[in-house]
């Protein structure tokens, strides 16, 4: 998998193949093909390891941090792996594996909703929040939600700071 991000980030996606993988990791050909059946294979298991590079953090680096905070941090290690694999997130690569678009989206949808249920619990433990601030229609899963899809937007949007999505969080939050 090491070859296999490496080759992601410097050539990207399209460019990870058995052969490549094979010669960049000093194996056989058919060595390579005792693990993975095919190139859909192999490029599903890379995109899966690319996701939980970027998206899977440990959570004793989150300890101690308000909601905002997170977010922040949250935004600068999915920049930090923007720019480590580029392209990976805005070029939809998870349909690079034609054979098995189904299971790369299945990959991509988990390892999207491992980062809404860290944001969520993160949430949840900011002893700061104002409970008031949810109702029925407002939920924290909704918030939450509305924070995520922003994230991912300002990401697609190439945008740099999310000191605005931090303010606007600490106002609605914080009473």
């Amino acid at each position: 998998m090491q070859a296999c991000r490496r080759i992601a980030a410097e050539r990207g996606l399209t460019a990870v193949s058995m052969r490549a993988v094979a010669r960049e990791s000093h194996i056989a050909l058919g060595t390579l093909y005792n693990y993975y059946a095919d190139k859909d294979e192999l490029v599903l298991a890379t995109v899966e390891s690319i996701w939980r590079d970027i998206f899977h953090a440990d959570p004793a680096d989150s300890a101690g941090l308000s909601f905002p905070q997170y977010v922040e941090t949250l935004f600068s290690r999915i920049q930090r792996g923007a720019a480590q694999y580029p392209g990976f997130l805005t070029a939809h690569s998870f349909a690079i594996a034609t054979g098995k678009r189904g299971e790369a989206r299945s990959i991509m949808e988990r390892s999207l909703r491992h980062m809404q249920d860290a944001m969520m619990h993160m949430l949840r433990s900011d002893p700061s929040v104002d409970p008031s601030v949810f109702t029925p229609s407002f939920t924290q899963e909704t918030f939450a939600g509305m924070v995520f899809d922003q994230l991912l937007l300002m990401l697609m949007r190439r945008q740099t700071d999310c000191a605005p999505l931090t303010q606007l969080i600490r106002r609605v939050l914080y009473r």
